[in-house]
């Protein structure tokens, strides 16, 4: 009950925090409220058909000041909160420390200079004139964050061209790997990405060296025993499998080509709301779609296997 009530006031004071910063920077109450509760939840819902990136196109004065403050606190909704525990308990190296959070750090950073990469790269053979370099980059931080701990609060429309193929398919990665074990994030996580990185790499020293390599998959000090590898491989295999499911279905009922079919499952498995349909498309999509995403959004949450029990007859006796 003690560690409970820490967290319950961590979150709320990291939220309140946030708001009374968007308020200060010139939203209104309600809005920087609102904003502030939705990203530390990661939730993503606005008050604004714009998102986030109403602030720019209405022409508020510190609304790059918005977009920061909003990137630190969905940064704050996907780290694990017993991070932040250690952090105010004086134990500031827990934000870089451990796996996972080194690991979250390292996807932020490169998935970040891919998508500013192929901007400007994209921009130079289409002829467009750029905007800023800091715009850039602070468009791609802002989507890279927001899908990463999958919020799902926007400064631009993902699927406009702004966003070549490779940050297409970043976007989709992020959205499959999610945020942090412990965290308000959707997704397969940080950490069980690095428990299956570590897996495949024993694996292979296993092929090469021989049963004599044969090592335990360690995590901060500590060997993962094989029931939770088997969970996280399981989870994994689920996780594809009902991603490639909504991905087909989509494409045999509707005519959105392979990315956009691809997108929507992803989109709805990681909670995360933004794809490569627009929300026009969205609301035209045939009802068994919709079901599927559905199901899709329940699965993620739940994080597929306790709704898979769902299907099987002997956890209904």
């Amino acid at each position: 009950f003690h560690t409970l009530r820490i967290l319950w006031l961590i979150y709320g004071g990291l939220t309140a925090a946030v708001a009374a910063a968007l308020i200060l920077e010139g939203t209104s109450v309600f809005d920087g409220i609102a904003h502030a509760m939705t990203a530390l939840s990661t939730g993503g819902y606005s008050p604004h058909d714009a998102s986030v990136g109403h602030y720019a196109e209405a022409g508020y004065r510190n609304s790059t000041l918005i977009e920061y403050t909003l990137i630190v606190g969905m940064i704050a909704g996907g780290i694990n909160f017993l991070v932040h525990s250690r952090v105010l308990r004086g134990g500031v190296r827990a934000l870089w420390d451990g796996l996972e959070m080194r690991l979250f750090w390292a996807i932020v950073a490169v998935a970040t200079a891919i998508v500013v990469f192929d901007q400007v790269n994209g921009a130079v053979q289409t002829g467009e004139l750029l905007r800023s370099g800091h715009d850039v980059f602070r468009a791609g931080l802002f989507q890279v964050v927001s899908i990463v701990t999958t919020t799902g609060f926007a400064t631009r429309d993902i699927g406009a061209s702004q966003f070549p193929a490779a940050s297409k398919l970043v976007f989709l990665m992020l959205m499959v790997i999610g945020g942090c074990v412990g965290s308000t994030g959707g997704g397969i996580k940080v950490l069980r990405v690095g428990i299956l990185y570590k897996m495949i790499r024993r694996q292979v020293l296993l092929s090469i060296h021989g049963p004599a390599s044969l090592q335990p998959v360690v995590v901060d000090g500590e060997a993962v025993g094989p029931e939770e590898l088997r969970r996280v491989a399981a989870l994994f295999f689920g996780w594809m499998g009902l991603l490639a499911f909504g991905a087909l279905v989509t494409a045999l009922m509707t005519q959105h080509g392979a990315l956009e079919s691809a997108s929507g499952m992803f989109s709805a498995l990681g909670n995360i709301g933004p794809c490569y349909m627009s929300p026009s498309d969205v609301v035209a999509l045939p009802d068994t779609v919709k079901i599927v995403y559905t199901l899709g959004m329940l699965a993620g949450r739940l994080e597929i296997l306790p709704l898979l029990l769902l299907f099987s007859r002997k956890s209904w006796r």
